[in-house]
């Protein structure tokens, strides 16, 4: 039997060419982060000071300021998310549902606060998140007064 050496480099041009494709359009493997939270502080009805650690390092903080001096905020019910880590995170957090303070976007370190006067004695929500792209591995709903 005698093998024609055109079709056997044909053929191995396309194998090659094939095998380059699937490695090419193949996605690139990344695991999930092990994102965990620690609780602080608290206030009366809830946390005040979370901290985010993501695989195992200390990539910033979620916070609630329910008067004006407190932790530096700016003037009324405030809450602050704080990136400490050039690790590609930032730090959401979200009171309400409605009012946010990120750091997507920004180089660590950053802080952002999200501040306005909520009626005294009033109950709130607050949720710390790390995000990244479409990626959020947040708390569970903590429970606040303003």
């Amino acid at each position: 039997m005698r093998i024609n050496s055109s079709k056997v480099r044909a053929l191995a041009a396309s194998v090659f060419t094939a095998g380059t494709l699937i490695a090419l359009s193949a996605p690139p493997a990344s695991a999930a982060p092990t994102v965990t939270f620690r609780i602080l502080s608290a206030t009366d009805m809830g946390w005040s000071n979370v901290m985010v650690i993501i695989d195992g390092h200390v990539a910033g903080t979620g916070s609630w300021a329910g008067d004006p001096g407190d932790q530096g905020s700016s003037t009324g019910d405030t809450i602050i998310a704080h990136d400490s880590a050039t690790d590609g995170y930032g730090i959401e957090v979200t009171l309400d549902g409605t009012r946010v303070a990120t750091t997507r976007g920004h180089n660590a370190p950053y802080t952002d606060r999200a501040s306005g006067n909520l009626k005294e004695d009033s109950k709130h929500t607050m949720r710390v998140c790390a995000v990244k792209g479409s990626y959020a591995g947040c708390t569970t709903i903590y429970n606040l007064k303003a």
